[in-house]
């Protein structure tokens, strides 16, 4: 089964954009056209109304009766073939006059003008060629009788305006021909300009899948930038979480290695004690937990969408006043309205968990936590502030760096295994964001984490 490929997006652009210019040219072409046509056609009326004034200036009323021209200013009206004709009937069609030029040469003038009217027609002469004619009417005063009627005609063969259009669209269509090339190689040169970032992108990404390089490189568009960041933090939160798995991994099989072998001792004796069983048992179990914990939330997860935030700590306070019903604490939420950040639902709870928890493991009876949306000129999105703090002992200053290490506690006699500040420290450091300990109003601890905007 063959597959299809797609096509490429410079050829989407240039058969898209090049479809759209040769319309335009045409429609140009014809636009540039139809003003010559009318243009021309302008200007032959001018001349023939200009024939037909200077006829009746020169005419002279026979004995007879009849009307005819002497003395005619232009010259092709008395070369015959010249392609200018004139002619005088009087009110009944007949021809009072023809110039010398129509010797020859036969048209049948249709229009029949009343007096003062022009009238403009389109005659076939007898050679087959086009003609363009116009007949005025007139009155001609006579002395002895009434006025007298005649039509006074000139007309202009058209064929050295068949053969002037003629080269006029030929050069239009010429014109066009090679605008619309240059258009349109000047568009391929854009294009090939323009896409050079898309392709380093692709030839990048190329180089990242072969293991030639680890991100893509600076210096984008701006149109491609925020597509390059996120590219580069997702490979970077993957290659930190692959890592991170190898990590844990490795600490869990060097973790089993004393239970294990402790095991293996009891057992090898003639009656192992249960509760000896038991202990090595909960230890590896607690080993286990301890490195899954790890591994599910020593990195954050890179993603666009957003999670809000309220809902999440109304979730965990909820829980936790279930677990410490008995104490029964007051935890304060204060979460501006719309809060959300770009952060796995997970990592969130289990941030927000592990600040909390521990707020009610040291605080006596109040705990707040504040979560609010912060802004930087150089983030395209805003970051968050949580701030947790209780009423407890606090932290002395001296130990405020050492209780985020994981397994130490500043109070040894609370139950616990000293990873909760750890935990959330690291999915902070993943985020590229810092957390800081301080002391609360409240009068126990202040814990505040600021994760960046993306």
């Amino acid at each position: 089964m063959l597959i299809e490929r797609p096509a490429s997006l410079r050829f989407r652009l240039l058969a898209t954009v090049g479809i759209l210019l040769l319309l335009g040219v045409a429609v140009a072409g014809v636009a540039l056209d139809a003003l010559f046509d009318q243009l021309s056609m302008r200007g032959r009326r001018a001349v023939l109304d200009a024939q037909v004034i200077a006829l009746i200036s020169s005419a002279e009323l026979r004995p007879d009766g009849s009307l005819t021209a002497n003395g005619f200013r232009e010259a092709r009206l008395g070369t015959p073939g010249s392609g200018l004709y004139a002619e005088i009937r009087d009110a009944n069609g007949t021809v009072s006059w023809r110039s010398p030029s129509s010797i020859g040469v036969f048209f049948g003038l249709r229009a029949r003008p009343a007096v003062g009217e022009r009238q403009y027609e389109f005659v076939p002469l007898a050679n087959g060629g086009p003609a363009l004619a116009l007949t005025l009417g007139v009155s001609w005063e006579t002395a002895p009788g009434a006025p007298r009627r005649f039509a006074v005609s000139a007309l202009e063969s058209l064929q050295p305006y068949v053969a002037e259009r003629a080269r006029v669209r030929a050069a239009l269509a010429a014109g066009a021909l090679l605008l619309a090339g240059m258009l349109f190689g000047g568009l391929a040169l854009a294009l090939r300009l323009g896409l050079r970032p898309v392709a380093r992108i692709e030839r990048e990404i190329a180089e990242i899948e072969a293991g030639g390089r680890e991100l893509l490189g600076g210096g984008f568009p701006r149109e491609l930038a925020g597509v390059a960041t996120n590219l580069n933090a997702l490979l970077g939160t993957e290659r930190q979480r692959l890592e991170r798995y190898r990590t844990t991994l490795g600490n869990l099989a060097h973790s089993l290695k004393t239970p294990l072998s402790a095991l293996s001792s009891l057992l090898q004796g003639a009656a192992p004690a249960r509760g000896d069983l038991q202990a090595q048992v909960a230890r590896m179990q607690d080993i286990v937990e301890h490195q899954l914990r790890r591994a599910v939330s020593g990195g954050a997860a890179t993603t666009l969408a957003s999670t809000p935030v309220e809902p999440v700590i109304r979730e965990l306070v909820a829980a936790l006043a279930k677990v410490y019903r008995e104490r029964s604490p007051a935890i304060e939420v204060v979460v501006a309205e719309g809060v959300a950040y770009p952060i796995d639902r997970g990592d969130l709870l289990e941030l927000a968990g592990n600040l909390l928890d521990n707020a009610c493991k040291f605080g006596r009876r109040r705990m707040r936590i504040t979560a609010t949306a912060i802004e930087h000129p150089e983030w395209r999105r805003p970051g968050l502030e949580v701030v947790v703090e209780d009423d407890g002992p606090g932290v002395p200053v001296p130990d405020r760096a050492r209780v985020l290490e994981r397994g130490t506690r500043a109070d040894e006699r609370t139950p616990g295994q000293g990873i909760g500040l750890a935990v959330v420290h690291e999915i902070v450091a993943a985020l590229g964001g810092s957390m800081d300990l301080a002391a609360s109003a409240l009068g126990g601890a202040r814990m505040i984490v600021r994760l960046p905007g993306r």
